[in-house]
């Protein structure tokens, strides 16, 4: 399950009795949308999981492909992957954005993939004999990342976790903030040591709860911490996210992923939605992110506005 919605277990069968957080129900075709621009077939639902990455994905893809023509049906926010995944293979809904890592390793219950275009043949192919399609992955990448305060990525120059650990190796003291979990899991802390072939020195790192990684680089109690690669506070406390340079963590592109009966009816579906997937990075999602959980800025504004300065809205 996509690692920031463990907490959401215990309520998923509420969300999904109140039909989903974010209006679910059917919405016609935005109002101005020109009469030679529908197009003819069954009515797309469209959905999300809960969390403000998700939301603003399945936003994203309604709002454009009502602008495109297509009708549509808004399921938003209706569950994680234990209520929406067998929402999608039943026909509840027809649409979401999948993580390409939570296919592989959840779904397919496959070990981790470090290669973006392997893991996602791997979850594509297996995917394919349920009828389930997945489009065009986005570059965007919500993984474990490696961020550094921005006095100490200037200090010593440093760009990627090979920069990092080339001076872990000459002996440079910086303190590295991690959580307990990830130091003992066995694709945490030892396989980051074995792919980057060094050993962290114990009086440098840094044990903290989940959450608390942020203020400790602020208090400046440590120089580097582990993150997840989209989370706003890496915007607003100007930190520096490190290359993977040798991928170490494994990949999670977001895909949208479609019921296969929904592609065939629709030709053009899955090179209008390479449009929308191409434009979002690891560095846009993480802006809009921020726009909406620090700025409270609503989904749908920050959607609309996206959509429309990369030219997806009117």
């Amino acid at each position: 399950m996509k690692k920031r919605s463990l907490f959401l277990v215990a309520v998923l069968s509420l969300t999904l009795a109140l039909g989903g957080v974010f209006g679910c129900g059917s919405k016609e075709p935005a109002a101005g949308s020109a009469p030679d621009k529908a197009k003819e077939g069954p009515a797309i639902k469209i959905s999300s999981k809960t969390f403000t990455e998700a939301a603003l994905l399945g936003t994203m893809t309604l709002q454009y492909m009502e602008e495109l023509g297509y009708p549509v049906e808004n399921k938003m926010g209706l569950g994680e992957l234990a209520v929406i995944r067998p929402a999608l293979t039943s026909g509840q809904i027809d649409l979401y954005w999948e993580y390409t890592g939570t296919g592989v390793l959840n779904l397919m219950e496959h070990e981790p993939v470090f290669d973006a275009d392997e893991s996602y043949k791997l979850i594509k192919d297996w995917d394919a004999k349920n009828g389930i399609a997945w489009l065009d992955y986005a570059p965007l990448n919500d993984t474990y990342g490696i961020v550094v305060r921005s006095d100490i990525a200037e200090k010593y120059n440093l760009k990627t976790t090979s920069d990092y650990v080339a001076l872990v190796k000459k002996g440079e003291g910086l303190k590295f903030v991690g959580f307990p979990e990830w130091e003992g899991r066995a694709d945490g802390l030892p396989a980051f040591e074995k792919v980057y072939d060094f050993k962290m020195p114990k009086n440098d790192y840094v044990n903290v709860a989940m959450g608390l990684n942020y203020e400790t680089l602020a208090n400046k109690k440590g120089d580097l911490a582990l993150a997840f690669t989209t989370e706003p506070r890496i915007v607003t406390d100007k930190l520096v996210m490190l290359e993977d340079d040798k991928k170490a963590f494994p990949v999670y592109n977001a895909a949208p992923v479609v019921r296969q009966e929904i592609v065939d009816a629709y030709p053009t579906l899955a090179e209008d939605l390479k449009k929308l997937s191409s434009v979002l990075d690891t560095k846009t999602i993480t802006e809009l992110n921020m726009q909406v959980d620090v700025e409270k800025k609503s989904i749908e504004e920050v959607s609309t506005t996206f959509l429309k300065s990369k030219q997806l809205l009117k």
